[in-house]
């Protein structure tokens, strides 16, 4: 009877792996055809001197793509631009959507309204709100306006090469909040209740409670938030292109180049594959390492 129950048991088992893998296959399939094969295929070519334009003058170089990149003062900048864009935004987004996550998740009125609110700029075009914020914030617009009371200069920030970098931030971070503020309040509602009664039996104030108990018992949400925002802010480029207009990526004057902006010019604007996938395969780097650090500082607290 046991023996019966037990194949029963290997029989349902292998059914629920089967089904499971015909559900995983499609996604399976496509991962490796529109992810995997053009890395590989972007690795390769990384190597070799090659254009669509004249294929047949295809020719291996091996790493001389990688020592041009490091002796092109456009791609330094664009590197340089790159670091400066995730490390504001990430640390912008980490700190406002705690913050905001924390204020819902009390009892207010209108917490559904708010919480939809925070969310909504996230699924609206990216090209939308970037040209929203560029009428925003040209010569005596209301955004403008605003920042002149913090000793910002009155011009069209994003025809300025002092300011249009961090308009793209701006534009960005706003644009973002909403689905990291949803991380944020998803760790939280795992916070049992009963700490912070106890808490506030023990004499804490709510900045008390925050500070010893939220913070360090949504410490893994933070990892991901921080893992995720730089993951993809070294990957902006809609706003940027949106920004540009008419003018090359990275405009004005290259205040706005960024890796990825970079490796599209190379590859599709002067049709230098070859070049491109080498800035690809940077940043490819570039994110696998800070990642990789991220999680050896994650299981050394653990």
């Amino acid at each position: 009877m046991e023996k019966e129950k037990a194949n029963r048991r290997v029989k349902y088992n292998k059914k629920e792996a089967a089904t499971a893998l015909l559900f995983v296959l499609p996604a399976f399939a496509m991962w490796l055809y529109w992810f995997l094969y053009p890395a590989v295929k972007s690795m390769r070519l990384s190597f070799y001197e090659y254009s669509y334009i004249n294929p047949d003058k295809t020719k291996f170089v091996g790493f001389q793509n990688f020592v041009r990149l490091f002796q092109d003062a456009d791609f330094l900048d664009a590197l340089s631009h790159s670091f400066i864009m995730v490390a504001v935004v990430v640390g912008l987004l980490t700190v406002i959507s705690f913050i905001i996550a924390v204020m819902l998740q009390g009892k207010i009125r209108g917490k559904t309204f708010f919480r939809t609110s925070y969310y909504m700029p996230y699924v609206i075009s990216s090209v939308a709100v970037s040209i929203f914020f560029m009428y925003f914030f040209i010569k005596d617009g209301p955004g403008t306006m605003i920042f002149t009371l913090f000793g910002f200069k009155n011009t069209t920030w994003f025809t300025s090469t002092r300011y249009a970098l961090i308009l793209v931030i701006l534009i960005y971070v706003w644009q973002q909040i909403g689905f990291y503020m949803i991380l944020y309040i998803s760790g939280l509602q795992n916070i049992s209740s009963e700490l912070y009664e106890a808490a506030k039996i023990d004499g804490a104030n709510k900045i008390q409670s925050i500070r010893y108990l939220t913070i360090p018992l949504v410490k893994q949400t933070t990892y991901l938030v921080v893992t995720l925002g730089m993951i993809n802010s070294f990957q902006i480029f809609d706003q940027i292109a949106a920004i540009s207009k008419q003018s090359p990526l990275g405009s004005p004057a290259g205040s706005t180049s960024t890796i990825v902006t970079y490796l599209y010019q190379q590859s599709f604007s002067y049709m230098d594959m070859g070049y491109g996938s080498a800035a690809a395969v940077v940043l490819f780097v570039i994110i696998f390492v800070l990642s990789l650090i991220r999680m050896l500082i994650t299981r050394e607290e653990n």
